[in-house]
């Protein structure tokens, strides 16, 4: 084997990843987009009506309401659901800081479940462990495009009375037992910022078959659609104001995403079938773990992370081997999930959430497991790691070139763990301010939002 890239060492992967990259905005969505400008349909346009028709037909809901950010998405669908001051949301630390941080927004107590270590995605025997009478929503993520365990958390939900919220921000076109995911809860929401499998440039989409959320949906943001308002009683007075927040989206940006939709499922097949030609081909790395995808679920791959496992690697540290990937010009960091729970926004006094002495305005003691602890999260944290760049075309030279830089890693313990000794007495020799500078989260930082 070629000594590590690490060491000095030739790099394994020398193809330019970004000729394998598609533009961003095809010719046909600038075209799109100029029509509209021509038009002048610059703040209001059909063309949102049409996307979103063809969104609730794509996902197989009733009703889909464009918004202006994938966190508008999820704000409108706490607030349609009706959370509020004193009721609690279940929800993953392990997401996106927007999918937990926006439950105080209305009122509501965050309740930091456990995520399974397999599938990276919520585990429903913590969310069963952390039900009270207080529980209004279950906010489940379909991490990195992987379908969560949906079965039993309805069984869970359903005869509570407890609306289901997805964020499907990484997940369009992913499928649990053949309904898509936005469809399978009460109301999903997706995010269409740049990165995503669907871009607006920023926007985002709630979808739900209840006329009600729909309505309620409206209200919060889009009350430019009042004379939607037919069968909630609670809409019709508030019709002339809303509750004063616009997230109607811009039609530039949403012929850009119809664009992405209509060629969705093409391209999700390209990606997903190179996906997992990578995972197979590390399927002999013990050290490495891909995301599980449960029986009757199909995941995509929007973006493509995986679990190092240390002891199987000799007990080389996560850094090390990250560092080792990269210098082989592997795209290869961590992201920032995991660290919710410890956060000042849920653990003391921003605005609901004043502590482990009272929380929200009623003076309720929150719970010893609102923050934790969270083992298995916390693995996750210091573990996952993004893998490879989203192959959004067909590439195999590229893909196997990664698969010998992986291999290459591996086989290079010896020299891991003596490099690991050589980083440890620097760190133990240089003087330190207490900071500590997570460099390595940096290549993963699009994957949110």
């Amino acid at each position: 084997m070629a000594k590590l890239a690490l060491m000095g060492g030739p790099k394994a992967v020398t193809l330019d990843r970004l000729k394998f990259k598609r533009p961003a905005v095809s010719e046909e969505a600038i075209a799109a987009v100029v029509a509209l400008m021509r038009k002048g349909e610059t703040s209001v346009s059909p063309a949102i009506n049409a996307f979103e028709r063809n969104f609730a037909q794509y996902i197989g809901t009733e009703h889909a309401l464009a918004v202006s950010s994938g966190t508008a998405a999820l704000h409108t669908g706490l607030y349609a659901a009706g959370i509020g001051p004193g009721d609690e949301v279940i929800v993953a630390s392990y997401t996106y800081p927007s999918t937990a941080g926006l439950i105080t927004t209305v009122g509501g107590t965050a309740i930091f479940c456990e995520s399974d270590l397999d599938t990276h995605n919520l585990d429903p025997a913590d969310i069963a462990r952390k039900i009270t009478p207080r529980t209004r929503g279950i906010m489940v993520c379909h991490l990195w495009g992987n379908p969560c365990d949906m079965g039993p958390i309805l069984e869970l939900a359903r005869p509570r009375g407890i609306t289901v919220i997805e964020d499907c921000s990484h997940a369009h076109g992913a499928v649990w037992h053949g309904t898509k995911v936005g469809a399978v809860g009460d109301i999903g929401c997706f995010s269409c910022q740049g990165s995503k499998l669907i871009g607006a440039g920023e926007g985002g989409i709630v979808t739900t078959s209840s006329r009600t959320l729909y309505e309620r949906s409206i209200l919060l943001g889009r009350v430019e659609n009042r004379a939607e308002f037919r069968e909630d009683p609670f809409c019709p007075p508030y019709s002339f104001t809303g509750v004063g927040i616009k997230y109607r989206p811009h039609p530039l940006g949403i012929a850009i995403a119809h664009d992405h939709l209509r060629h969705l499922d093409e391209l999700n097949e390209i990606r997903d079938r190179q996906g997992a030609i990578l995972e197979a081909a590390l399927a002999d790395i013990p050290a490495i773990v891909p995301q599980r995808v449960l029986p009757g679920c199909r995941r995509v791959y929007a973006y493509q992370f995986m679990r190092y496992d240390p002891s199987r690697l000799g007990g080389v540290s996560s850094d090390t081997f990250l560092r080792a990937l990269a210098a082989e010009g592997i795209g290869a960091g961590r992201t920032g999930y995991g660290r919710l729970h410890g956060q000042a926004l849920f653990t003391h006094g921003f605005p609901y959430s004043p502590g482990r002495t009272t929380y929200g305005v009623l003076g309720v003691a929150l719970p010893d497991y609102a923050n934790g602890p969270l083992p298995v999260t916390e693995d996750l944290r210091d573990n996952v790691f993004y893998g490879a760049p989203r192959f959004e075309m067909d590439c195999r030279e590229l893909i196997d070139q990664y698969v010998d830089g992986y291999h290459k890693v591996a086989a290079a313990v010896d020299e891991l763990l003596a490099y690991d000794r050589q980083q440890a007495a620097k760190q133990q020799a240089a003087p330190t301010d207490g900071l500590s500078v997570h460099l390595l989260d940096a290549p993963a930082r699009r994957a949110g939002g």
